[in-house]
């Protein structure tokens, strides 16, 4: 009997070859090169609906401030007596205006550069928002 020195290989032994194995690499890297930046861009959309939310929740705890003391709060203490909620990371700032009889919202979230401003003189959220850098500390506070 003659035996082989070469075993030729079965195709129950076949693998995977470098090739196949790049080609597949390679696709991998292509999804996620498209799957990253939808990611991130999903990230910032849900920050700045949670910035307009605080700000919105903020707007209504003001208005019922003003319908139960006939004043706006002109201080964080009486602001927060209307336990308005703010989102982590997110920063709220009143500030009144007109001499008491209106008030300004803005709020922006630490991890991002965009900043929304409610008025209340000027009807609303503008849902715009400005890019800005000066975002740095979380809760809410009423502006001096």
């Amino acid at each position: 009997m003659l035996t082989r020195l070469n075993k030729t290989r079965d195709d129950s032994d076949r693998g995977f070859t470098l090739i196949e194995l790049l080609v597949v690499v390679a696709i991998i890297g292509i999804l996620a090169a498209i799957a990253i930046p939808v990611f991130l861009s999903q990230r910032n959309s849900a920050r700045d609906a949670s910035v307009k939310s605080d700000i919105n929740g903020v707007a209504k705890v003001m208005e019922t401030l003003y319908v139960e003391n006939n004043a706006y709060p002109t201080t964080t203490v009486e602001l927060t007596a209307g336990n308005p909620q703010s989102s982590p990371g997110n920063q709220v700032t009143v500030t009144i205006t007109g001499g008491g009889t209106g008030y300004t919202i803005t709020g922006c979230n630490t991890d991002a550069d965009v900043m929304y401003t409610y008025s209340s003189t000027a009807g609303g959220l503008d849902p715009a928002g400005v890019a800005t850098a000066t975002c740095t500390t979380a809760g809410i506070t009423v502006a001096p």
